[in-house]
């Protein structure tokens, strides 16, 4: 019997306390009953025993069981209907706010980058799409321009005057992009930006501008020097392909330029192509005598950065010029690219005379008339 009390009355060292519960009557301390429910300090949690989920719930003081988990079977709130305490998810948000303002931002200006990029291309292929139709409907370039006779060369000037009457010329360059009317304005800024049918890019678009004779210059050509702009466009056309010439096989390749005007058709070979400064004082038009002429003529020879494959031309033997300016985007913004050439045959509007008209034969001529006369 004793041993039967012995073990009824004892707890195993093993298993802890469980909470007790008051009873009416009982005298035992809410401390003394506190310390009752704690386990013992080597008991193992895996052991402990928690109460049933239906046992009565201790009127005060007692001590109710850790609640370890929030939701009961079925994801249903546990016994004590409370739910577990989430992390906050502002928190990181907030530290993620700053970097998704700066993704935002920089989407949007890279979609504004490609906007405007394909604006500049649409106006870039616009541009040269017009110029290529006005030269299907004006001048038609023969297969065979070298065995063509200057004469036979003819451009409709009046459909061109139809629609812009600036235009003076047309130059082409066989075997390059450059096909192009040439205007005239009395002006250097006109052109720059306006083109043959007198539209302007803007500040969202290219300025593809025209080619234009100098304002300096007569607008028949008649001029000593005659100095003619256009641009230099990153998609290769107006005068890239003058700028290309800085390159020698390119230069030797391309020396033939021809220029068409009312008046009559200029066959130019180049002889010279100068890098300079826009402020550069080659921009004259006219001579005080033949003399300052081939000093102005030689020193363009000696400051050429390409030599001709048939050397350079005596500079005395020169009677008229072309020059050909551009930018140089390759060194500097502020830099030019000119292009010289000397006229190797003239064929005056309606001539029958498929042979070359040399200026110097015709200017002997009309100086032994006056000397008849």
């Amino acid at each position: 019997m004793a041993d039967d009390r012995q073990q009824r009355g004892t707890t195993p060292p093993d298993c802890p306390a469980r909470p007790s519960v008051r009873r009416q009557g009982s005298g035992a301390s809410d401390a003394g009953r506190a310390r009752q429910a704690r386990p013992a300090a080597g008991a193992s949690q895996a052991h402990q025993v928690r109460p049933a989920a239906n046992a009565p719930q201790a009127r005060t003081g007692a001590v109710r069981p850790v609640q370890t988990s929030g939701l009961g079977r079925g994801g249903r709130p546990g016994a004590h209907g409370r739910m577990p305490q989430m992390p906050e998810k502002g928190r990181r948000g907030k530290r993620g706010g700053p970097w998704r303002v700066v993704f935002w931002v920089a989407l949007v200006v890279f979609v504004l980058a490609l906007a405007a990029l394909g604006a500049i291309a649409f106006s870039y292929w616009q541009g040269q799409h017009s110029y290529d139709s006005l030269a299907e409907e004006a001048f038609d370039a023969p297969e065979d321009v070298a065995g063509t006779s200057l004469a036979d060369l003819t451009v409709d000037w009046d459909a061109l005057r139809a629609i812009n009457p600036d235009v003076v010329g047309w130059i082409y360059v066989p075997g390059t992009k450059v096909n192009y009317p040439i205007m005239h304005s009395g002006d250097d800024e006109t052109y720059l930006t306006r083109d043959f049918y007198g539209n302007e890019g803007g500040w969202w678009m290219a300025d593809y501008g025209a080619v234009f004779l100098s304002g300096g210059n007569r607008p028949d050509f008649t001029d000593t020097n005659n100095i003619v702009y256009g641009h230099n466009l990153l998609n290769g056309s107006m005068f890239a392909d003058i700028a290309g010439m800085a390159d020698e096989s390119a230069y030797d390749g391309h020396r033939t330029v021809y220029v068409l005007t009312p008046q009559g058709s200029y066959r130019l070979t180049s002889f010279a192509l100068v890098n300079v400064f826009a402020n550069d004082p080659l921009v004259q038009t006219s001579f005080a005598s033949p003399e300052d002429f081939a000093a102005y003529v030689q020193d363009k020879i000696d400051r050429s950065i390409v030599t001709p494959d048939e050397g350079f031309p005596a500079a005395a033997d020169v009677s008229q010029t072309f020059a050909f300016s551009t930018c140089d985007h390759d060194h500097s913004e502020d830099k030019r690219y000119v292009l010289f050439c000397s006229v190797d045959e003239y064929a005056p509007a309606g001539s029958a005379d498929a042979g070359a008209v040399d200026p110097e034969a015709a200017d002997a001529i009309d100086g032994a008339a006056g000397e008849v006369a």
